[in-house]
C-alpha cells in the first residue's frame, strides 16, 4: 500500500519537496519572527526585543510548532521507508518474474 512513493521518479519529486515543507513550517514562527523584526527595526531604527516589538514575540510559537513538525516528519520519513521497502521488493519481484519466464537468462 503505497502512500507516497508510488513509482521510483517519487523519491526526487515528492521526497525532498515535501521534507523541506515540514522544516519550514515547523520553524516558520522563528523565521517570520526575525524577518519582521528585522524589517521593523530597519525602518524605525530601534533594536527590537519581546518588550518594543510584537515580531518578536512570534518565536516563542516555535515551543509549540517544532516539536509537532518533529512528529509530522519522523512520521512521514517512516511512511517513506515503508512505502521505498515496498517498492524495492515489488520491483525485484517482477525482476524476478520476468526472469523465470525466459530459462534462457541465467542470474
Amino acid at each position: 500500500m503505497a502512500l507516497i512513493l508510488k513509482k521510483k521518479k517519487h523519491l526526487k519529486t515528492r521526497l525532498v519537496p515535501w521534507l523541506l515543507v515540514i522544516i519550514f513550517l515547523a520553524f516558520s514562527p522563528l523565521i517570520i519572527g526575525i524577518i519582521g523584526a528585522w524589517f521593523t527595526e530597519l525602518s524605525t531604527g530601534v533594536s527590537c526585543h519581546e518588550g518594543n516589538c510584537a515580531w518578536m514575540v512570534l518565536p516563542w510559537l516555535s515551543i509549540i510548532t517544532i516539536p509537532i513538525g518533529g512528529i509530522i516528519l519522523l512520521i512521514y520519513i517512516i511512511i517513506v521507508v515503508i512505502d521505498a521497502v515496498e517498492l524495492n521488493q515489488k520491483e525485484q519481484n517482477a525482476s524476478i518474474e520476468r526472469k523465470q519466464g525466459r530459462p534462457d537468462i541465467k542470474e
